[in-house]
């Protein structure tokens, strides 16, 4: 469940595998038209009926229940109406009251599956309805990508467990439970959590370890300017190439992505909790889905500002809640504030400011990235 198909799967067999009863009612011969019919034989679901009907008779059948060969319709019971039964109550014969067309409420071999009809394409996401679909093939297993091992490391001295004491200037790492629900809401799965004193070499240490045991190592903290910021440092020393480290965005400038020899990813995302929270969402989801061969273009909507915002000079991330047709932005937007992520279900983007646009007026028109259930 919520794997991704590697390959196209084919079906096997054709479905339905025999001519079957849409309705219940009597197979017949079309051309016979309406008249008193004897009822020869009675085909009901999950039996085979062997009999060739032949004209001037009828079949009981249900619904799912085979047509029997000779018979090219099914006449509806509510068409019909009994004339006679036998001793011991089955019906003898009927009446039909209506005409029916060739091929009515007759499902053909293979009108809802034909063998080797493509029943899933390959980066097809496997979820209730594919899995049915599998099923009713009879196949148990199915190529899928791998999904990737992930490794969620925060960084910092100031940083306890969340149900610690706080001593001054000590800070309650939320970044670690929240990236680890965001995947896990995602369909991904944390193998390896941890945590980096602000220390060069343990810092190194730490990264030659976690690529031992993840292909993506998502790191909060540690990538900005200040004094005890390692990573970067670090990162080269482990074998990393660092591809940038740094984005012209709010929140999240301090993004960092470095690539390693062996193919594991690397994403510094800054400290703050909504930065890191809303590059998640922008850089590592994106990737981790490429990972395991999904699209990775997020699903986006158009949506009225509900209030003036003066811009930023660089492109900005607002967070906002769409419910009922209407969107309420969170409050402040500072990137410390993880309040602003509370019930958010869409990233409201700004454009930079310019000379000539300072602000954006209440009721434009933005584009807003989903990332949450509306």
């Amino acid at each position: 469940h919520g794997h991704v198909t590697g390959s196209g799967v084919l079906a096997r067999e054709d479905l339905p595998n025999y001519r079957a009863s849409i309705k219940d009612g009597y197979a017949v011969l079309s051309g016979d038209g309406p008249g008193v019919y004897r009822v020869v034989a009675a085909s009901r679901m999950g039996q085979n009926s062997a009999i060739v009907l032949e004209s001037g008779t009828v079949s009981r059948v249900t619904t799912g229940g085979m047509v029997p060969l000779g018979a090219d319709a099914v006449v509806q019971v509510e068409d019909t109406e009994l004339v006679s039964s036998t001793s011991d109550g089955e019906e003898d014969t009927i009446r039909i009251l209506s005409s029916v067309a060739p091929g009515t409420d007759v499902r053909p071999v293979g009108s809802d599956i034909a063998k080797r009809e493509v029943l899933l394409p390959g980066g097809c996401r496997l979820f209730a309805a594919e899995l049915g679909l599998l099923a009713s093939q009879g196949i148990e297993s199915v190529e899928v990508h791998t999904k990737p091992r992930i490794a969620i490391i925060s960084t910092g001295n100031e940083l306890v467990k969340s149900g610690a004491d706080l001593t001054s200037g000590q800070v309650r790492d939320s970044n670690t439970p929240a990236l680890s629900h965001l995947l896990q809401e995602d369909g991904y799965t944390v193998t390896l959590c941890s945590h980096f004193p602000d220390s060069l070499d343990e810092v190194t240490e730490g990264l030659r370890t976690a690529i031992q045991h993840a292909d993506i190592l998502l790191t909060t903290g540690g990538v900005s300017m200040g004094e005890c910021d390692y990573l970067k440092e670090a990162l080269p020393a482990v074998g990393a190439t660092v591809q940038f480290g740094r984005v012209h965005m709010k929140p999240g400038k301090p993004t960092t992505f470095a690539t390693f020899p062996s193919g594991q990813l690397f994403f510094g995302l800054p400290g703050n909790p909504v930065s890191a929270m809303v590059t998640y969402k922008l850089f590592v989801l994106p990737a981790l889905r490429v990972w395991e061969g999904r699209d990775p273009v997020p699903s986006v909507m158009r949506v009225a500002l509900p209030e003036t915002r003066r811009l930023d000079p660089r492109p900005e991330y607002i967070r906002a809640v769409y419910k009922s047709g209407r969107v309420e932005l969170t409050g402040g937007q500072c990137s410390s504030r993880l309040l602003s992520m509370r019930s958010a279900n869409l990233l409201l983007k700004l454009p930079p400011r310019s000379e000539t646009c300072t602000s954006v007026e209440k009721g434009t028109l933005v584009e807003a990235m989903i990332i949450g259930q509306l």
